[in-house]
């Protein structure tokens, strides 16, 4: 914190407040003008209120940090009447990460409900950040097509049937050169990567219960050292102040399904997508304590009717079975 001259303003009392939760902090800055909030949520705006004596009051409003690391925010103090306030929006300023020298780019909540992930699955965004890329095409049973070259073996992404209820669901996205299998994914801090096959969350959480996510691509903290590929931290939402709810439904129809030529011209090439599936599900949060303590809550499921079951193999029938001689052990089993 400095005045207009660039001189250091220590003793300053700042008050951080998130509106959402009517969550306060306050902080005094030390002799370097330094100052510190601590576990601040990732999936909320704040704001700012600077004071001195012998200063303008300041007030930054829709304060956004980057979740998951550390945040820089400099504050200049003008001379001035205490009883004056200058309000500044903090949206309409620059977000220059010039703490961590990590690549990544971060999905916000806005960005996840506007932009289309196949499936709902917000792994699927993953593949927005800088130095990630994915082929990201379906394949004709409406899953993920997923053969770039050096993939292993293992799980594939999720597709529209399955949405986020895939049991191992990889990470659609190869990071600089690193393998899809290579990919850490954790959720609020706790890792749900397969213990088998890296790379494959076994958790997908529903879009709906997201704040943010976060995918970094190369320069990571030692608490990700046990991959070397891209991290996807995912930040989950929680209650506010105020109730907010959400109510969706997503339907996959053969009939609205184009027909088209996989196999190139002639008598039964023509395919269609014939999964029929639907999607719905919904979230609440609210506060049970004004102030103090909320609640979210989110459902989402997959209703899929198959009518069409068909196999093939061996199976006795009970004239198979009388010719077993009675009393044999062929006849038991």
């Amino acid at each position: 914190m400095t005045d207009s001259t660039g001189a250091v303003v220590s003793g300053a009392t700042l008050t951080l407040t998130n509106p959402a939760t009517g969550e306060k902090q306050v902080r005094t800055s030390d002799a370097s003008g330094v100052f510190n909030f601590n576990a601040l949520p990732a999936a909320a705006t704040f704001r700012l209120e600077v004071e001195k004596t012998g200063f303008v009051k300041k007030v930054l409003d829709h304060v956004d940090l980057t979740p998951d690391q550390a945040n820089a925010l400099n504050v200049q103090l003008d001379v001035g009447a205490t009883s004056t306030t200058v309000n500044v929006d903090a949206s309409s300023l620059p977000a220059l990460d010039t703490e961590s020298a990590s690549l990544n780019g971060v999905v916000s909540d806005n960005e996840i409900q506007h932009l289309p992930s196949f499936g709902r699955d917000v792994m699927k965004l993953a593949q927005l950040a800088p130095g990630m890329f994915s082929d990201g095409a379906q394949d004709g049973g409406g899953g993920a097509y997923y053969n770039l070259p050096g993939t292993q073996s293992g799980p594939t992404p999720s597709g529209g049937s399955t949405g986020i209820f895939a049991t191992e669901n990889l990470v659609p996205g190869y990071s600089n050169g690193n393998q899809a299998q290579n990919t850490g994914v954790s959720i609020d801090g706790i890792s749900t990567v397969s213990a088998v096959w890296g790379g494959a969350t076994v958790i997908t959480p529903s879009e709906d219960s997201v704040g943010d996510v976060k995918i970094v691509t190369n320069s990571y903290d030692a608490e990700d050292g046990r991959f070397t590929g891209a991290q996807v931290q995912v930040t989950s939402k929680s209650g506010t102040n105020d109730f907010h709810g959400s109510l969706f439904f997503t339907t996959h129809q053969p009939n609205l399904n184009a027909f088209q030529r996989y196999f190139g011209q002639g008598k039964g090439s023509a395919t269609r997508d014939n999964n029929k599936f639907n999607q719905l599900g919904g979230s609440v949060g609210g506060p049970i304590w004004k102030n103090k303590i909320f609640a979210f809550f989110n459902y989402e499921t997959v209703r899929q009717p198959n009518s069409n079951i068909q196999g093939t193999g061996w199976y006795d029938t009970p004239a198979f079975d009388a010719l077993a001689p009675a009393g044999s052990i062929a006849a038991t089993y």
